[in-house]
C-alpha cells in the first residue's frame, strides 16, 4: 500500500482534466490535496502503485473509474431536504402542472431526480405524490432516480436508512411509509413507495445518453451542479431543458441559480415563491 500520493503538476493536470472530460466534474487547484487522498485509496484498492498505470486502468475500465468517482463525490442527503422548496413543489407547482395536463387529457407524469445519491430525494417525491394526489391511481406516474455512482444506486434500491436520514420526516409519515427495526435501529421503506421509483446509472455529461432523456414534467437536480464548472454546468442544463416537456419545471439547490446559467427558463410566481419553467409555447 502507498504511504501517500504527491502528484506533480503534470500528473495533477492530467488526472483533473481526465475527470473533467469524462464527467464534467471540475476540481480547482485548491482541491489537489483532497483528490490526492482519494486517489491513494483508489490505487490501494486496486494494488496499483504507479500513477500512469492507474490512469491507464481508469481510461479502459469503467468500473475502476466509477470507484474513483464514488470517492471524490459527496453523497450527503436526507428525506424532505429543503422543506420550503418541497412545499412549493407540493402545494403550488404540482397542482398547476396536474390541472394543465389533465385539461389536455394527458394523465402521464414523469419526474426525474438527477444525481439522486442514495435515493432519499426520489422517494420523498414519491411520498409527496402519494399524499397529494387524491386520484393517484388515475395517473401513469414515472419517477426516475439517476446517479453516477453504482454503489449509491444499489443502496437506494435497498431503501434501508439510518435515523439521521429521516430527521426531517414528519412522524406520521414515518409511521405510514416506513418499518422501524429496533434491533439494528434502521428504517425500511415500504414497498408501496419503493415500487414507484426506478433507479439507474447515468453520467449527466454523457451527451448520447442525455439526448435519450425526454418528456419529463419535473426535474430535480439539487446540489449537483456545484461540482461542475461554468461551461459544463451550462451544457448539462441545456440537456435538462431538452428533456423537459413544454411547461415542465426544474428545481436546483438553494445555493444554485438557474438565472446564472441560462435565460431559457421563465419565472413563475406563486405567492412569495418563484419557480422556473420551460416556456409552454
Amino acid at each position: 500500500m502507498l504511504t501517500e500520493i504527491i502528484l506533480n503538476n503534470q500528473e495533477w493536470y492530467v488526472i483533473r482534466d481526465f475527470i473533467y472530460k469524462s464527467t464534467g466534474l471540475y476540481f480547482s487547484d485548491d482541491k489537489k490535496s483532497y483528490i490526492q487522498k482519494r486517489l491513494k485509496i483508489a490505487m490501494d484498492n486496486l494494488q496499483i502503485a504507479n500513477f500512469w498505470e492507474y490512469l491507464k486502468r481508469i481510461e479502459t475500465d469503467k468500473s475502476a473509474l466509477n470507484k474513483l468517482l464514488e470517492l471524490i463525490t459527496t453523497n450527503e442527503t436526507y428525506f424532505f431536504r429543503d422543506i420550503p422548496q418541497l412545499d412549493m413543489f407540493s402545494k403550488d407547482v404540482l397542482p398547476e402542472l396536474l390541472i394543465r395536463k389533465a385539461n389536455k387529457g394527458d394523465f402521464r407524469l414523469k419526474i426525474w431526480s438527477a444525481g439522486c445519491s442514495t435515493g432519499e430525494e426520489a422517494y420523498t417525491i414519491a411520498i409527496i405524490l402519494k399524499e397529494r394526489l387524491e386520484y393517484f391511481d388515475d395517473w401513469n406516474i414515472e419517477i426516475l432516480g439517476t446517479d453516477i455512482s453504482e454503489r449509491v444506486l444499489k443502496f437506494a434500491q435497498e431503501a434501508v436508512y439510518i435515523p439521521r436520514s429521516l430527521k426531517d420526516v414528519p412522524e406520521y409519515i414515518k409511521l405510514k411509509y416506513f418499518e422501524y427495526n429496533p434491533a439494528d435501529k434502521m428504517y425500511k421503506l415500504k414497498d408501496e413507495i419503493k415500487r414507484l421509483v426506478v433507479f439507474r446509472y447515468l453520467n449527466l455529461y454523457d451527451e448520447s445518453k442525455m439526448k435519450l432523456m425526454r418528456n419529463y414534467d419535473v426535474i430535480f437536480c439539487r446540489n449537483v451542479l456545484i461540482y461542475f464548472d461554468e461551461e459544463s454546468r451550462r451544457k448539462v442544463v441545456e440537456y435538462f431543458y431538452d428533456a423537459l416537456n413544454p411547461g415542465g419545471y426544474i428545481f436546483l439547490g438553494h445555493s444554485e441559480s438557474i438565472l446564472r446559467i441560462t435565460k431559457a427558463f421563465e419565472i413563475v410566481y406563486f405567492d412569495n415563491n418563484i419557480a422556473f419553467r420551460k416556456p409552454i409555447n
